[in-house]
């Protein structure tokens, strides 16, 4: 960590993952766990504030994100990995979650880094590519992600140009494949429905729905679109502006909360 004229700098990489982007830091280079690293993360990011105008944050949540990453201690593991999702203009960071697009960029930073101490030939839907297995230990979560993730083989660095795409991400990159198998019960520990049941009936705006609750890596209530009033293909300027939309979306997750407990 280097200073100038009452600034202090910190090595760190801007990666989008998936749909959503973060900052991502060695946790070498920041303080323990505590308030000042709190601190410091929430100064990254400019937060809190509507704006982020002095971070990095992009005044949404999708890109209000920080991913700490060091080498593992556990011998079935290659990297341990801390998200922060820092509060953009409320002046708090939580530790407890997980974000599925920023796990996808875990593989290649700590490919980058050289924090991966062994080399395992992992799976590839291009068979033109060699592709590293990364074990990747989510410590909010405490559950195992596996990471396969394109090299290039002259320098064993990671690979970013590509022809994969997603929706919700303009152009194209490399195919990142990630096993999200052993993150069932991730939040809660009950399996993949907390509920016990396939299907709930909740109410919501004065109207019986039937729902699905999973937990795999994140909670997620599974909706027909029909039932929140929309077709399904409408767009996302479209789902933002539409406030009865919103409305019914919190009501419903309300519900769904309720019904696992949180």
């Amino acid at each position: 960590m280097g200073s100038s004229a009452g600034q202090y700098g910190i090595p760190a990489a801007y990666i989008r993952g998936g749909t959503s982007k973060a900052v991502f830091l060695s946790k070498a280079h920041i303080p323990p766990p505590g308030p000042l690293r709190d601190a410091v993360l929430k100064r990254i990011m400019g937060s809190p504030d509507p704006m982020q105008i002095d971070g990095m944050g992009g005044t949404r949540v999708v890109t209000s994100k920080i991913a700490i990453v060091s080498p593992s201690e556990r011998e079935d593991v290659d990297i341990d990995y801390e998200f922060a999702q820092v509060g953009i203009d409320q002046d708090d960071i939580g530790y407890d979650g997980n974000c599925g697009n920023i796990s996808s960029a875990v593989g290649p930073y700590a490919i980058d880094e050289s924090m991966v101490k062994r080399f395992r030939v992992g799976a590839s839907i291009d068979k033109t590519l060699i592709s590293q297995e990364i074990r990747i230990w989510n410590t909010g979560t405490k559950k195992l992600i596996i990471s396969h993730v394109p090299v290039d083989s002259r320098t064993g660095k990671s690979i970013s140009n590509g022809t994969a795409s997603i929706d919700g991400t303009p152009g194209t990159g490399a195919p990142i494949l990630i096993d999200f198998r052993n993150t069932i019960g991730a939040s809660l520990s009950r399996g993949v429905i907390p509920s016990g049941n396939a299907i709930n009936v909740v109410s919501v705006g004065n109207k019986d729905i039937d729902i699905t609750i999973c937990d795999v890596a994140n909670i997620c209530v599974f909706v027909a679109a029909k039932d929140m009033g929309i077709s399904g293909d409408e767009t996302a300027e479209q789902i933002n502006s539409d406030s009865a939309l919103i409305s019914r979306c919190k009501e419903l997750r309300g519900k769904a909360s309720q019904l696992v407990g949180l």
